[in-house]
């Protein structure tokens, strides 16, 4: 005679429960504990790829701005030492004044999208800068905008002088990124190599708070003094020594005055 199957009651001493047979099953098993998590690790800062770096950039520029335009044109002198982000922030200029004129000393030194400093024409590519500045105030082109180091008041007074003669209003503008007097960093960034030595120098050099006036009334300095004056000067150190061989390529036309060679 077939025995009704008792209720399964609480399991004793880790006894399993009795199945239809009679017999005792197997222990119950205990399902394994998740192991408690420790505390998450904390995740190496990585460096910036250039999208992020360019974006980092835009961020820190996002409240400069050159504010309505007024009667008359507008000349906008870019300052900063290598690296700090001038022509980051001449581009954005740009965009929000799609009529500006950027200008820079830099250019002259470039050929074939190869930038090739030369400082034997140094002096030739800032008068040429500064013809291309004129002429565009002359066309009645705004905002002119001049990207360039401009470490020191004197650098910027032909700009201010032709500013003054065409009636144009002056700007000095400075990126307003974290790292803009931070040697390392700038070390780091600078597109043309410019050594850490030279920017910590042209650190010490740089003027601040310059005025309309203060431009006005600076006087360059004689060749025999001081060593790092000029704003392409900083890139005299680099990686691109000066050869004959090198200014020889140049383009007929491009040196706008004439060098002798000995």
């Amino acid at each position: 005679m077939e025995g009704r199957a008792l209720p399964p009651g609480p399991a004793r001493g880790g006894r399993g429960t009795r199945g239809r047979g009679g017999g005792r099953g197997r222990a119950a098993e205990r399902l394994p504990r998740a192991p408690h998590p420790g505390p998450a690790p904390t995740p190496r800062p990585a460096g910036p790829g250039p999208a992020a770096a360019e974006e980092q950039l835009l961020q820190a520029l996002a409240g400069l701005s050159l504010g309505a335009p007024r009667a008359g044109g507008r000349l906008v002198l870019l300052r900063g030492l290598p690296g700090s982000g001038k022509s980051t922030l001449a581009r954005q200029l740009k965009r929000e004044h799609p009529s500006a004129v950027v200008l820079s000393t830099d250019d002259f030194f470039v050929e074939n999208g190869v930038y090739i400093f030369e400082p034997d024409f140094l002096e030739d590519a800032h008068k040429w800068n500064q013809k291309r500045a004129r002429k565009a105030m002359k066309n009645g082109k705004s905002p002119v905008i001049i990207d360039n180091t401009n470490i020191h008041a004197w650098e910027m007074k032909p700009y201010v002088m032709m500013a003054r003669e065409n009636r144009y209003e002056v700007t000095f503008q400075e990126p307003d990124t974290p790292w803009k007097f931070n040697v390392q960093e700038l070390t780091r960034r600078n597109i043309h190599h410019v050594p850490r030595e030279k920017i910590q120098r042209m650190k010490e050099q740089y003027e601040h708070n310059v005025t309309f006036h203060s431009v006005l009334r600076s006087e360059k300095p004689s060749r025999d003094e001081g060593s790092c004056s000029g704003a392409s000067a900083a890139y005299g150190t680099g990686p691109h020594p000066t050869h004959h061989s090198a200014l020889s390529r140049r383009r007929p036309g491009t040196a706008r005055t004439n060098v002798t060679f000995n």
